[in-house]
């Protein structure tokens, strides 16, 4: 059983579909805490005649303080799907796979329900569906295992039967990688290099969210997330 793991993340980019691809199970980190800075949990990136596009779902936030990503609520959800929509519209509708999946967008962004998680859940059904990934995503909270760092990893890798992790190649740097061994879990790195696809508006960008890739490729897509995979085994 490999196990992978990562935070819920809106429109995720190539890498996060290349591991759940080869994964049997992963685990949504919805338990942990939103990042206070950066983060590409509520934001990524498409394409337009100018270059890359950032699109960001609006957070409540003020006065809050620390967040758990399951907790989430979207701030002004109609005014920002309306945005979303448009955006999409106006970059990709000449495509030709462009009415069908956006009629399915449409339906993600348009309950009332201000939950992150839910938003987060129902594009990422969306895109493994159209991808044919049909790979088993399970939520932290469901497992009911917190902590954090490399002692979380393991007790859910553990939990779930887990043989074997498959991680960012550049997690290694950040995960105590030897504690996994001496818990008899082997640790498999994975390097996304997606090669160039047929993209809208010039040269090609590369690592933009998976949706691009989705709206200029169709079904297709999933051939060039393939294509993408290096493996690598820590330690050796």
């Amino acid at each position: 059983m490999r196990i992978s793991f990562n935070q819920p993340a809106f429109i995720p980019w190539g890498g996060f579909f290349a591991r759940l691809l080869n994964s049997d199970r992963m685990v949504l980190l919805d338990e942990t805490l939103l990042a206070h800075g950066f983060t590409y949990v509520n934001r990524n990136r498409i394409k337009g005649p100018l270059g890359e596009v950032w699109m960001t779902v609006p957070l409540k936030r003020k006065g809050r303080g620390d967040q758990k990503i399951k907790d989430l609520e979207i701030y002004e959800k109609a005014k920002w799907a309306k945005k979303f929509l448009l955006t999409l519209k106006h970059f990709y509708g000449k495509s030709i796979w462009f009415d069908p999946i956006f009629e399915e967008l449409k339906k993600a962004v348009a309950p009332p329900d201000r939950s992150f998680m839910n938003l987060a859940l129902a594009l990422l059904n969306i895109l493994t569906a159209n991808f044919e990934i049909d790979k088993e995503m399970t939520l932290q909270s469901k497992i009911g295992i917190t902590g954090k760092g490399t002692p979380l990893l393991i007790s859910l890798a553990k939990e779930l039967g887990g043989e074997e992790v498959l991680l960012p190649y550049f997690s290694a740097k950040a995960v105590d990688c030897a504690e996994f061994k001496r818990e008899n879990i082997k640790v498999r790195l994975l390097r996304y290099l997606p090669p160039p696809y047929p993209q809208f508006w010039g040269d090609f960008i590369m690592n933009l969210s998976a949706l691009d890739l989705l709206l200029c490729l169709g079904k297709n897509g999933k051939a060039i997330i393939e294509k993408g995979v290096h493996f690598y085994d820590w330690g050796v």
